[in-house]
């Protein structure tokens, strides 16, 4: 009756260590997928176009026309060049990243909105006729945490407490959205490093890391 018992203990923990290394290789799976730092940099389509639209009217308009002076010309078309300029710049130039993902969490500047202090997140693409022009992405975060001042100006984003539920969101808003990324990807990489981060913290539980 002993050795019945013993073999069926020995078969649970052999079962239960099992499920353990089974349950650390998936979080270690998951943490692998939030690891280094993706910078998210804003990419304008829309206005840039429009500007380089109005610009290149400008310019032909004003090669065009014998109504103005040789000065006159000549401003019109300066300032349909550098509308053009402004657009290609705008459309293919270097950009500052609005904000960074990293295994500590988003960094916005200066600021870090660390994993912890997030509940969850949302990604809306707004359009207009079917043509993008502003992603928003908002941090919900948790009631325990105050988020710090992000030194970004209104309409590039900030956060604000609901005074119903007490807590904060996030707001950081793309024009006209992330550079490389539509909407669903750009998800999925917030997704990955939320999930990374919350795979170590219970790898750290588990002492498994």
């Amino acid at each position: 009756m002993n050795d019945i018992a013993s073999s069926l203990e020995q078969e649970f923990a052999d079962r239960s260590q099992a499920d353990r290394d089974a349950n650390i290789a998936q979080l270690r799976e998951i943490e692998s997928k939030g690891r280094g730092s993706v910078e998210i940099k804003p990419h304008s389509i829309v206005m840039p176009l429009l500007f380089g639209f109005v610009g290149a009217i400008i310019v032909w308009g004003a090669l065009t026309t014998s109504s103005l002076s040789k000065m006159g010309n000549l401003g019109v078309v300066a300032l349909g060049v550098v509308l053009v300029a402004f657009s290609a710049w705008s459309l293919f130039g270097p950009r500052k990243a609005r904000f960074t993902l990293t295994e500590e969490g988003v960094r916005v500047k200066d600021a870090l909105l660390p994993w912890s202090g997030i509940e969850n997140y949302g990604i809306t693409v707004h359009s207009t006729n079917g043509v993008p022009t502003h992603t928003l992405v908002e941090f919900e975060h948790a009631a325990d945490f105050t988020p710090p001042k992000l030194g970004l100006i209104y309409m590039f984003g900030g956060s604000k407490r609901n005074r119903k539920t007490n807590q904060y969101t996030t707001r950081l808003i793309l024009h006209t959205g992330a550079r490389g990324m539509n909407g669903d990807k750009l998800s999925q990489r917030i997704g990955e490093f939320l999930s990374a981060a919350r795979a170590r913290a219970e790898l750290v539980r588990l002492q498994a890391a």
